[in-house]
């Protein structure tokens, strides 16, 4: 097991009804490195048109794997599963119009 002190929760729950407490404790700063972060990622700008006066709800279905590749390029480049999904679709659409 790990040596790490496993976080108390206590205060944290209260009854219905009681008072909000005064003071909450706050986890700690973290100590920031002497070095430069890494830059992030480069996101190839896609262009964007005006965003649409009403939008329409739509379901996709993916596989587990296809899922977790969404999710992770997503997250490497500070995305949402949206905004990916809606790039994708006019990059491809905009192809599917020049063929």
């Amino acid at each position: 097991m790990s040596s790490k002190p496993m976080p108390s929760l206590d205060g944290l729950i209260q009854a219905k009804g009681a008072s909000r407490p005064e003071t909450l404790q706050q986890r700690p700063a973290a100590v920031q490195p002497a070095t430069q972060p890494a830059p992030a990622p480069a996101v190839v700008p896609v262009a964007m048109t005006a965003p649409e006066p009403k939008s329409k709800a739509l379901t996709l279905r993916l596989s587990e794997s296809q899922y977790q590749r969404l999710r992770r390029f997503a997250f490497d480049r500070g995305l949402s599963h949206q905004d990916v999904i809606e790039r994708a679709l006019m990059v491809y659409l905009d192809a599917a119009v020049k063929d």
